[in-house]
């Protein structure tokens, strides 16, 4: 008997956008989707992290037979749908440089979330004005009543508060000149991971990463999309004419326009 899933997701987040499109990718039929929203919180609630201690999104609840499991990260979640399927996202032979890419990206190249909630200057500060503060307040209200409703994780709620005020001063008044700084370095270690994926599609001469589509376009296209979010395409696909090539091919997948669009 097929085991029944559940993913905890978020539309907004970066990593949670890859099981979704693995799941597209793969036609993995009946699989749930509950919503966790962050702008609340919700990831950090007393309940959520009984099923993710690393109070993040994605994670995958594998019911079999009443007998629950939970994977907790985007990688072992991904891992588990290719294995459910055959395993049809794997190069075997390219397996070393495919987890070597992987890696960069989801350690020191991991720069989505931190350029989407931080600005690079005064224009882009206010234009995010209206999206940032809601988000960061409700974040805010949420961990507040967590404290009230439970001890248990006092000081991780209470450190993200005061963590998140500072980044919120900068959206309200303060001096954002720290932030500025912080932004521009983040897109330079962004920039040099894009110039990587340039290099590795110019090198293999495929349509697709490691040529044939794999579990490492399935990481990468959320990755991808986000730093359109955060930056413009010109900037994106600047000097990097087969990245551009590649992302046309990725947006014309019906799994992508399930998942993004």
């Amino acid at each position: 008997m097929a085991p029944q899933l559940t993913l905890y997701t978020f539309k907004l987040s970066l990593w949670a956008g890859a099981p979704r499109l693995a799941i597209n990718e793969l036609d993995i039929p009946n699989v749930k989707m509950v919503e966790v929203d962050l702008s609340k919180a919700e990831n950090f609630s007393p309940s959520y992290l009984k099923i993710n201690p690393n109070h993040t999104v994605p994670a995958l609840e594998i019911d079999k037979e009443g007998k629950k499991e939970y994977l907790d990260d985007t990688k072992s979640v991904i891992e588990y749908l290719d294995r459910l399927t055959g395993n049809t996202l794997s190069l075997p032979e390219k397996k070393s440089e495919i987890d070597s890419f992987l890696e960069e990206m989801h350690d020191k190249a991991d720069v989505g979330n931190p350029l989407f909630f931080t600005s690079g200057n005064a224009e882009e500060l206010e234009a995010k004005k209206k999206d940032i503060i809601p988000f960061l307040e409700g974040r805010i209200k949420g961990w507040e009543s967590y404290l009230k409703e439970t001890s248990e994780h006092a000081d991780l709620y209470t450190n993200n508060i005061n963590e998140t005020k500072a980044l919120l001063a900068n959206y309200t008044g303060g001096n954002a000149e720290q932030m500025f700084a912080l932004n521009k370095h983040l897109w330079e270690v962004g920039s040099k991971f894009l110039d990587t994926a340039e290099s590795i599609l110019t090198k293999n001469g495929g349509d697709y990463l490691f040529g044939t589509y794999s579990v490492a376009d399935i990481h990468f296209t959320p990755y991808l999309f986000r730093n359109l979010l955060v930056r413009t395409p010109e900037q994106v696909f600047a000097n990097r004419p087969n990245l551009k090539a590649y992302y046309d091919r990725i947006q014309a997948r019906p799994s992508f326009k399930k998942t993004f669009q």
